[in-house]
């Protein structure tokens, strides 16, 4: 898998690789039985990097390498309590991806990656998880809580949190909630789309709404934004 390959280049190339029980493995023939893309990896990076070494393992118990249970990458993050008691989950972790990929199409996070952002978001990530619970058909995806999670750190949070209850609900609560609900037929009407433009198509669209209603303005047909309205805090800096 040459992504996975090239991912754990990364890891290595930024000093981010921890030594586990986890390395490469030789049968008792000397033929490598596990740790192929480790090896690929090292050879890639151009890095230097520990690992643990086996040897002698039976010729047949590569059949039976990997095939636990993986932990996903939020057993991960929260197998050691870095994010306290109340942990994250898969939604938080799919509406990080989300928020951080923004209009763009970029690739996957390193696992480290994906922690260092949480640990920096959390917070917003919660958020706008919390807040549109719904399941409503395509109105709580992660492309959308993405959206609530950028504009938290900008946005005055009583009317972030009105945006989302009537987003959710579909009850128009004052005059202009007339463009949140056209885009709650809209989300309705795109369901769970999974092809990326889509996705981003309805991110920006979002934003589009989100930022017209915060002007106190309504629309009859609805644009997705072309640039970000909702910069994170390091992409302001940057």
């Amino acid at each position: 898998d040459q992504n996975h390959v090239n991912r754990l280049a990364e890891e290595m190339k930024a000093g981010r690789w921890k030594t586990t029980h986890q390395g490469i493995a030789f049968d008792a023939n000397g033929t490598l039985v596990d740790g192929q893309q480790r090896l690929w990896a090292v050879f890639m990076s151009g890095c230097t990097v520990r690992m643990a070494v086996s040897r002698g393992l039976s010729p047949d118990s590569i059949e039976d390498i990997d095939s636990g249970r993986g932990r996903s990458v939020t057993d991960r993050m929260s197998i050691s309590g870095r994010f306290g008691i109340e942990r994250v989950n898969r939604n938080h972790a799919a509406t990080l991806r989300e928020m951080v990929r923004g209009l763009n199409s970029t690739g996957r996070l390193t696992y480290q990656q994906e922690v260092d952002l949480m640990t920096r978001h959390v917070d917003a990530v919660r958020y706008a998880n919390s807040h549109l619970t719904t399941m409503s058909r395509g109105v709580g995806t992660a492309c959308v809580r993405a959206v609530i999670a950028r504009a938290w750190y900008s946005v005055d949070r009583e009317r972030l949190g009105r945006f989302c209850r009537v987003l959710s609900s579909g009850k128009q609560e004052s005059g202009n909630d007339t463009v949140i609900l056209k885009l709650r037929e809209q989300l309705a009407a795109a369901g769970c789309n999974r092809n990326v433009g889509v996705r981003r198509e309805l991110y920006g669209m979002v934003e589009w709404v989100l930022t017209t209603w915060l002007k106190g303005e309504t629309r009859s047909v609805l644009r997705p934004v072309a640039q970000e309205f909702f910069p994170l805090p390091e992409e302001v800096k940057a």
